[in-house]
């Protein structure tokens, strides 16, 4: 079968819907024929570019269209399957879309249309609280079952928890738009801890985070994020995707809330006692987050519980399952 993934990352919109898609697409390509479908902006700043060389570095054919004239390029697009994982949708996308290809899924975290698709995909942990409007035919893939993990996130070892942590992981993702980053390593100076920070890669290349690297500072660029979380006694994340390879992890983690389809994850988390939810980054002063820390690494109990149940909820087989169903549905 020719599936077609169409998907959007870059320095504004992140990269997570790139990443989650390039889970999904490595596990298709096994038995199909799968290429990306990615819009482009011909400026000089081109918002697309890291999530598409993203893509080609992984080995995908990229075919792209105009982000003015999606549904006029999309005719000339041939698959038999489409999976959308885009904010750049409407109702009027779903239905001229049903007509251009035999079956169509997309991929949700927001519950904002009604959803004229084969299957529809939601792997946040908040999925099954919502009340999703579809057709009767319509394959509900929901929750936390279904998390697109990356290879090396599946059968991690078990997490040992320290009484008194020393190594940080701080994450907000593979963009940072709004300098969250700098707002928290401004922070958290006076902290006798180390500091381990990801610098995505679609953070502004004039930021000004090389300023802060120092003994108990430590950037990385293209890090090993699975050695970076192992290593890692606590992680402060924003809270996207990589919460569940930190859950996958056992990795105790204080969530940031950095976009709106965040907030709802971050809240489900924290109400299961697999997180500890901080609240909106622009409304997290200096004394609130530094006492999250403090508080957060001198309770070891608390920590411990929380990787013990944060590792019980993501078992890593998500892909593997949403595979299975879309080979099932087809049948």
């Amino acid at each position: 079968m020719v599936i077609a993934i169409r998907a959007d990352g870059g320095s504004k919109i992140g990269m997570g819907h790139i990443m989650r898609t390039l889970v999904l697409s490595k596990e298709l390509s096994k038995n199909n024929d799968v290429f990306y479908v990615c819009r482009v902006d011909k400026s000089l700043t081109d918002k697309y570019k890291t999530g598409i060389e993203k893509i080609k570095s992984e080995g995908f054919y990229v075919k792209e269209i105009r982000e003015n004239f999606i549904l006029y390029d999309m005719k000339n697009i041939t698959a038999d399957l489409l999976i959308t994982d885009s904010y750049a949708v409407n109702e009027l996308y779903f239905d001229e879309t049903k007509k251009m290809f035999n079956y169509t899924a997309y991929i949700d975290d927001m519950n904002l249309f009604y959803y004229n698709v084969d299957f529809l995909i939601n792997q946040n942990i908040n999925a099954l609280d919502f009340k999703y409007k579809a057709n009767d035919a319509t394959r509900l893939l929901l929750g936390s079952k279904y998390v697109m993990l990356r290879d090396e996130f599946r059968n991690v070892p078990h997490k040992n928890i320290k009484e008194k942590p020393e190594n940080i992981m701080i994450t907000v993702g593979g963009s940072d738009p709004n300098h969250i980053t700098e707002h928290i390593l401004n922070c958290i100076k006076p902290l006798k801890y180390n500091f381990h920070v990801i610098v995505g890669p679609s953070f502004e290349k004039d930021n000004n985070l090389k300023k802060f690297s120092g003994e108990n500072i430590k950037l990385y660029y293209n890090g090993d994020m699975l050695k970076i979380m192992q290593k890692c006694d606590i992680a402060i994340s924003a809270s996207g995707s990589t919460l569940y390879e930190l859950a996958a992890c056992g990795v105790p983690t204080l969530g940031l809330i950095a976009a709106d389809n965040q907030q709802g994850i971050a809240e489900k988390m924290d109400e299961l006692g697999i997180l500890i939810n901080m609240g909106w980054y622009n409304k997290l002063p200096r004394e609130v987050l530094i006492n999250n820390i403090t508080s957060f690494c001198d309770n070891f109990t608390l920590r411990k519980e929380i990787s013990e149940r944060a590792k019980c909820k993501i078992d890593g087989k998500g892909a593997n399952r949403i595979v299975e169903s879309l080979k099932a549905a087809r049948r």
